[in-house]
């Protein structure tokens, strides 16, 4: 399955949640920037508020993009034991890169004009525009559970199929449109796969006030 566009594939992600339309305590909640694209017509559809978290990885010593671990805006931190271990990461780099990211989704959040939500007692629609490794989120399921989410949904329009076992024992639910046997990037199941900006993304979240506003 290809998608035209991020949008296309939210709208296609609202079909499968319907049952969740003008549902009571419910937030659609996007992983920023390229999760936002997805979450917009989604919440549109369903008439819900929308809403951003934020989960940053940690990266190797060694490699920029390979990450080790990632850190939630919240604070919970998952490393990857096996990883730190081989490449020999200390806790001292892993304190300092973690509060680095913090500062950084700070920032972001900032720049964006979005107090964190409070997701107390809250049904959580989680959205990105895909799912690699699965690492980003699997954090972030857990971390609104720890943030006192009642129900965390993930919606994300392809996966690979040998993670959706764990992240169904994870979350409450999980809607994938596509299920890969071999996912190498995101990017290949989009016609149009840009790099959002954050003025993009500051557009979007202007469009749909903060839930209680």
């Amino acid at each position: 399955m290809i998608f035209k566009t991020r949008e296309e594939a939210g709208r296609l992600l609202a079909e499968r949640l319907e049952a969740y339309r003008e549902a009571p305590d419910t937030v659609v909640v996007a992983l920023p920037r390229g999760g936002v694209a997805v979450a917009e017509p989604i919440a549109e559809a369903l008439h819900l508020p929308l809403d951003i978290f934020f989960v940053k990885k940690i990266p190797s010593p060694y490699n920029e993009e390979a990450g080790i671990g990632a850190v939630s805006e919240t604070g919970l931190m998952q490393v990857n034991s096996e990883a730190v271990k081989a490449l020999g990461v200390s806790e001292e780099y892993l304190r300092r890169r973690a509060k680095e990211k913090l500062s950084q989704m700070a920032e972001k959040r900032a720049l964006y004009g979005r107090k964190v939500p409070d997701f107390s007692g809250k049904r959580v629609i989680l959205v990105d525009d895909g799912i690699a490794t699965g690492s980003s989120m699997f954090l972030a399921v857990q971390a609104l559970k720890q943030a006192g989410a009642a129900e965390v949904i993930v919606a994300v329009p392809v996966a690979p199929s040998e993670i959706l076992p764990l992240l169904e024992q994870t979350a409450d639910r999980v809607v994938v449109l596509h299920a890969s046997d071999n996912l190498i990037a995101v990017g290949r199941f989009y016609e149009d796969f840009h790099q959002l900006d954050d003025e993009e993304v500051i557009a979007t979240l202007r469009r749909h006030p903060e839930a209680g506003e």
